[in-house]
């Protein structure tokens, strides 16, 4: 069925989400709450931004492409956007998110939210608010924004935004319309770096694998050259263990979290885990004659120097640790020994 409106929709992949949503705006079909569903760098952040744009457009004309980027609505967002402001965007749009760092979004920041969003439009159109990262969200801070899902305002539109949609209360999820979010084919993401950022080939192939799935990584890797030598050399750490004692590991994992503390290094390990997991993936898919689907393709001679030190069995166990140093982490011990203890196994 042909829509109403036209779109040009910033998501690469995940085209079940956007016809999805197109529908609901035609039908004028609006839920109150919506759920955001995957891994981060899918562009759950960037979609939510873009469907609130297209609702607060002020000029809904039939054929017409959405958000039409003249009214005045979307010029506040064209504004916001050129200003670098990622903190006011919008006079009947709002965004919660976890302080930096903080373990979760407070109490008091989810009444703030509330009261904005209670308030009446500026525009006489709908209010939306945009939770980032909603598993964060504080027992307290989340209870209190379950009070207002229970009672939902007309035309008051609520995002959640989450990697894990399990670790909301049911009661929240039982309230909200969840979208799924997968990781993206490989070779859609090497065409989308051609195509829409002029990458060269073997460039486009390389990131395309590193990125595993999730667009929006590999296009911070093509545009942050420090970003994406960062994350190979942690990546390169974790390959080096194989052939340094205990000291040379821990010295390693002190340069990780070297200057950080509280939630900075808790975040720079986690980092260093989701990347040694991949790492260790690669490893399984070499032993089971896969080398074609490689996230570090780039390493692949030292993944194969490597795997000759390692049984699967060694590397699932491996992988069973890791996980529950995430858990560890979100725990509060200490990220350099949940580190310390990773490289001691292997």
């Amino acid at each position: 069925m042909k829509n109403k409106y036209k779109y040009k929709w910033p998501l690469v992949g995940n085209r079940q989400i956007t016809e999805f949503l197109s529908r609901t705006i035609d039908n004028q079909n609006l839920g109150s709450t919506y759920i955001f569903n995957g891994p981060d760098n899918l562009g759950k952040t960037t979609l939510a931004n873009h469907f609130a744009r297209i609702i607060l457009c002020q000029k809904h004309e039939t054929d017409k492409i959405l958000p039409c980027g003249e009214c005045g609505s979307c010029q506040s967002f064209t504004s916001a956007r050129e200003a670098g402001d990622q903190t006011f965007m919008h006079s009947d749009y709002y965004i919660l998110k976890k302080q930096k760092d903080k373990k979760n979004i407070s109490i008091s920041q989810v009444r703030e939210f509330i009261r904005a969003l209670s308030m009446s439009s500026f525009m006489g159109d709908y209010k939306i608010g945009i939770v980032k990262h909603a598993d964060t969200l504080s027992i307290d801070g989340a209870n209190a924004l379950l009070k207002t899902l229970e009672e939902p305002k007309q035309k008051v539109i609520i995002i959640l935004i989450t990697q894990s949609a399990g670790s909301l209360p049911a009661t929240i999820v039982s309230r909200s319309q969840i979208l799924e979010f997968k990781p993206v084919p490989a070779g859609v993401i090497y065409d989308f770096l051609l195509n829409e950022h002029k990458a060269t080939r073997s460039m486009a192939k390389n990131l395309s694998r590193l990125s595993l799935g999730r667009p929006a990584l590999a296009v911070k890797f093509m545009q942050n050259k420090e970003f994406h030598d960062r994350y190979l050399a942690s990546a390169r750490i974790f390959m080096d263990f194989f052939k340094q004692n205990i000291n040379e590991r821990f010295s390693a994992v002190e340069e990780i979290v070297r200057g950080a503390s509280g939630q900075e290094a808790a975040v720079l390990a986690g980092r260093a885990l989701e990347v040694w997991q991949g790492v260790l993936r690669d490893i399984l898919l070499i032993n089971f004659e896969q080398a074609e689907r490689l996230q570090h393709q780039i390493e692949a001679d030292q993944l194969n120097v490597i795997r000759r030190q390692l049984t699967s069995a060694k590397i699932l166990a491996v992988l069973k640790e890791i996980k529950n140093a995430f858990r560890l982490i979100e725990a509060n011990v200490n990220p350099r020994m949940a580190l310390e203890y990773i490289s001691i196994l292997i």
